[in-house]
């Protein structure tokens, strides 16, 4: 009897620690329904397989305490709308030219579909970049901010080479920009689609007249300048000519008291100052 009951002891407790083992390894349900976990451990690094509520999976590093969590996250598409505003370069120096009344500012307004794919997740995790779907959203935002920067940039940029740009053209370099900035090698993430929803875009023409007549008035007010700085050199030379001959007469009048009073008594300062000069 007493063989009995602890067999069934032995079999209840190796059942019970089974279980233990096989609920704190299960993955699966640790993952809500519709959403991606990446299993994240200090002993095995990133996992590569995904884990879904749908489908079995099994981890052993969670029987290690404090070893292992799951980075949950959504696979959706997440929607951004931003706006860009701003001055052409040097448009305040530049409206000067039409007495402070040009306006060469721009604005633009996108809407923005961003997502990360799995592995620029792992990727991102693996960098430390990102820790949870909190994070991921964090720089989605900041990198959908940063792409309609650049889009803007290069609307303007074949603008002004172009002299204008007209709203279908600046949608189409939005979208090849959208193409180029998934594509490259260190993108973090893909910009599915790109909308330019609102376009104000200063007159180019009027720009480029602005620059040339601002770049002559700059050489007007720097050949003023020069000439400016070349007669105030002449003058301070003078004045220290002038200087040095006064310390030079000091030095004379020491030398020679008795010349102090052929000054005073000179009908014509200018001619005995000559005079006594040309003693020194």
């Amino acid at each position: 009897m007493k063989k009995r009951t602890s067999f069934f002891l032995c079999l209840l407790i190796l059942l019970g620690f089974s279980g233990y083992v096989f609920y704190t390894g299960w993955t699966q349900f640790k993952v809500p329904a519709g959403q991606v976990g990446i299993v994240v451990s200090k002993t095995s690094g990133i996992d590569s397989n995904l884990a879904t509520n749908d489908k079995f999976s099994w981890n052993w590093e969670f029987l290690l305490p404090t070893n292992a969590r799951v980075a949950v996250f959504s696979p959706k598409t997440e929607s951004f709308s931003k706006k860009v505003s701003g001055f052409l370069p040097s448009a305040k120096e530049y409206s000067k030219a039409f007495g402070g009344e040009a306006d060469f500012s721009y604005s633009f307004e996108f809407s923005v579909d961003a997502k990360a794919s799995v592995e620029q997740i792992r990727a991102l995790l693996k960098a430390g970049d990102i820790k949870g779907q909190e994070d991921l959203d964090a720089l989605l935002d900041r990198g959908a901010e940063n792409f309609c920067s650049l889009a803007a940039q290069k609307i303007l940029s074949a603008a002004l080479s172009d002299q204008g740009a007209d709203f279908s053209a600046a949608q189409k370099i939005a979208g090849q920009t959208a193409q180029e900035f998934s594509d490259a090698a260190d993108a973090k993430f893909s910009v599915q689609t790109v909308t330019l929803k609102k376009y104000s875009v200063p007159d180019f023409a009027l720009y480029k007249k602005a620059a040339d007549s601002y770049q002559e008035y700059a050489k007007v007010l720097t050949d003023a300048a020069r000439l400016s700085a070349q007669k105030e050199a002449e003058e301070s030379s003078r004045f220290k000519t002038a200087m040095q001959k006064m310390e030079s007469l000091g030095e004379t009048l020491k030398k020679y008291p008795e010349l102090s009073d052929m000054i005073k008594s000179s009908d014509n300062i200018n001619k005995t100052l000559q005079t006594i000069d040309s003693i020194q």
